[in-house]
């Protein structure tokens, strides 16, 4: 008498518990490959983002021009300065593009500073202010843990600050971004000669 084909119990459960290791490696593989595309994902971001900043920061600085502007009581404030903390400047540049062709000057104030985690850009709608123009802010760059700059004066001395008042611009600009992801980042920027400018008539 012929045994009919088949599997018996224990085949049964090798069978299972082979599929179900197979499913469970399978699963963590996929998570981990969906875990790490996420994090390339990111670190791609913030990386834009950096390199977006720098760009920025970079094209503000070149078109440093040594105009100092009138604040919003009519006096002077110099064309290149920094701030009492160290954590931010301002200065003047030129070449702010006009596509739509608005009424206004091609020249622009601009504020780089550090605030809140973050490195951030100001600029003002016109260049003389008035009690109605406040600045317009920018989020330049995020993740940001410390910001520190200096400045190379005319007789090549690096400074932590720049009053601006009596002062050409340095010569050039030192950032020192701490980053949550990429450590410290450190550029150093040439600041163009440019001739003065005199706001009185």
């Amino acid at each position: 008498m012929r045994r009919s084909a088949g599997f018996t119990l224990l085949e049964v459960l090798v069978a299972v518990a082979i599929f179900a290791l197979v499913g469970v490696a399978s699963h963590r593989l996929l998570a981990s490959t969906v875990r790490v595309d996420a994090q390339t994902r990111a670190q791609d971001a913030q990386l834009r983002q950096l390199q977006r900043a720098v760009t920025s920061l970079e094209r503000d600085v070149e078109q440093a021009l040594e105009r100092p502007v009138l604040d919003t009581t009519g006096g002077s404030e110099p064309a290149f300065w920094s701030d009492a903390d160290g954590q931010g400047l301002q200065w003047t540049r030129g070449g702010w593009n006009n596509p739509l062709g608005n009424t206004r000057a091609q020249l622009q104030r601009v504020r780089w500073y550090y605030q809140d985690g973050a490195l951030r850009r100001q600029y003002w709608p016109v260049l003389d202010r008035a009690d109605d123009s406040p600045p317009q802010s920018q989020l330049a760059l995020p993740d940001v843990t410390a910001v520190q700059w200096r400045y190379l004066d005319r007789q090549g001395v690096w400074r932590t600050q720049w009053q601006g008042a009596g002062q050409a611009l340095p010569r050039a600009l030192e950032v020192r971004i701490d980053h949550a992801r990429f450590g410290v980042v450190r550029r150093v920027l040439l600041l163009p000669e440019g001739g003065s400018w005199n706001l009185q008539p």
